[in-house]
């Protein structure tokens, strides 16, 4: 049995690694998001402590199975009363990118087109040698973050999911 062992493993590798996910486009009107995920995402919510104060987020969450080294999310957030972070747009997105500067290192930023709304996009090569990229966009009080952590900064992917993102 224990000469087996190897071999069902290797089947199921090669059996995962075959069926590949279909994208999957995802509207949702209660968070104001339109994005093709590379397949099917699960959303959750979790709560962390930001220089806005603590903030639950709604995340729309695609990891494939079997692959560690591919991420694609979309978090999005209410800001908590008050102006703690700042009063403006421009304050607000300004620490939101030293938030998000702290939790991933040095990160590069530009600005986005006034069609796609008030925010940035980013990216940063991490730590582990993996390449993230995002948009980060500021509407109606919340903060929504669209993310991509892949191998390579040219993957097909990434660009087709973060390209496909918006908020409504």
């Amino acid at each position: 049995m224990r000469r087996l062992a190897p071999w069902f493993a290797a089947a199921f590798v090669l059996t995962t690694a075959c069926f590949r996910d279909q994208p999957f486009r995802l509207e949702n009107k209660n968070l104001g998001i339109i994005a093709v995920f590379p397949g099917e995402p699960r959303l959750h919510k979790f709560s962390e402590p930001t220089p806005f104060g603590d903030m639950e987020w709604f995340s729309t969450t695609y990891e494939p199975s079997g692959r560690l080294d591919r991420s694609f999310f979309i978090n999005v957030g209410n800001l908590p009363p008050g102006d703690k972070g700042g009063a403006t747009e421009s304050q607000i997105l300004s620490t939101m990118e030293s938030f998000l500067t702290r939790k991933m290192g040095k990160i590069e930023t530009k600005a986005l087109p006034a069609s796609r709304g008030a925010g940035f996009s980013y990216s940063a090569s991490l730590p582990d040698g993996s390449y993230a990229e995002g948009v980060t966009i500021l509407k109606r009080g919340r903060i929504h973050q669209a993310q991509a952590t892949v191998a390579r900064s040219d993957d097909r992917e990434l660009r087709a999911f973060l390209d496909s993102f918006a908020v409504m």
